[in-house]
């Protein structure tokens, strides 16, 4: 039984400051940090770190962010043999901006992200057919991703969708068609349905309209507030752990790769999540984007001292 991830790699490149600079304004940052990122990188390394060692399917440039990229991937215990590597474009970068709040702006350059092609999944088309959960993000082609999402779901995997970006309403509803699990956050969540989802209420308004665009089961990541869930018979919100935040860059993709693991596991729903809401709140808790995901005795040990 496996977990794939199909989805962008970058080198990120972030820099801490006090506070976010306002346009036209330049600010001295107090230190800076480089690593591996990206949406599907960053999943893949918190599955990877939790103990279910992913088969991570993305596309880098061949190039020394590329090589750097292999490296890092290498040292985490993934068989690198299933990156594809562009002979045009380069590897994608990402330029961030963290300030004493933890909040964040970030500007990526997709690179070869950008250049993941149908002919670059139907060449990794078997491991979609043997993957038992699926994840993906919208930082690489629409086109690409969706193919992986028919090669999986055709042999039967559980496709968990990370919206992020939003695409636009008819890209979105051929996608949802597609999905059985789907994971706003509040401005995601926003963006889809049109309801703002701050509180149980609008957040069941909203997980019922992603239920009827075709979503089997809706988790909406609600930050400060913890995580709704809903799969049409049972919802509920699970609370948020307490912890001291001090980077967000990758919270929401660790929360993606704790929910994915717990479910394969064989977790219920309820369980599922809130272990993905441990995973998430530790991520916050360290700088960097991939390199702050959290290993397993961590989560279980965070859980269990809320208890």
């Amino acid at each position: 039984m496996t977990i794939a991830i199909v989805g962008s790699s970058n080198i990120d490149f972030a820099a801490r400051v006090a506070q976010l600079p306002k346009p036209g304004q330049t600010v001295s940052a107090k230190d800076y940090m480089t690593g591996p990122g990206g949406k599907g990188c960053n999943q893949a390394i918190a599955v990877a770190r939790l103990g279910q060692m992913p088969v991570f399917i993305s596309k880098i440039g061949n190039d020394v962010l590329g090589r750097s990229l292999i490296d890092t991937l290498n040292a985490e215990g993934f068989d690198t043999n299933q990156l594809i590597q562009s002979a045009d474009a380069q590897t994608g970068t990402a330029l961030i901006s963290i300030d004493d709040a933890g909040e964040n702006i970030i500007t990526v350059a997709g690179g070869a992200n950008m250049t993941m092609s149908r002919t670059d999944i139907r060449e990794k088309q078997v491991f979609l057919e043997h993957c038992n959960y699926l994840l993906v993000q919208l930082e690489c082609p629409v086109v690409a991703i969706a193919c992986a999402m028919k090669y999986a779901r055709e042999a039967g995997a559980t496709i968990i969708l990370d919206p992020a970006p939003v695409p636009d309403r008819v890209v979105l509803r051929d996608l949802m068609e597609l999905t059985d699990i789907v994971t706003p956050n509040i401005s995601e969540c926003s963006a889809m349905t049109g309801i703002h989802p701050d509180n149980d209420e609008t957040a069941h308004a909203a997980a019922s309209k992603l239920h009827e665009m075709g979503a089997r089961i809706v988790v909406i990541k609600m930050g400060s507030r913890g995580a709704f869930y809903s799969d049409g018979d049972q919802s509920g919100r699970v609370e948020p752990f307490d912890v001291a935040a001090i980077d967000t860059v990758a919270a929401g993709d660790c929360f993606n790769g704790g929910l994915a693991v717990a479910l394969h596991d064989g977790r219920p729903l309820r369980d599922a999540v809130r272990f993905a809401c441990a995973t998430g709140a530790l991520a916050t808790t360290r700088y960097g984007a991939a390199d702050a995901a959290p290993t397993l005795d961590q989560v279980l040990s965070l859980m269990e001292s809320a208890d």
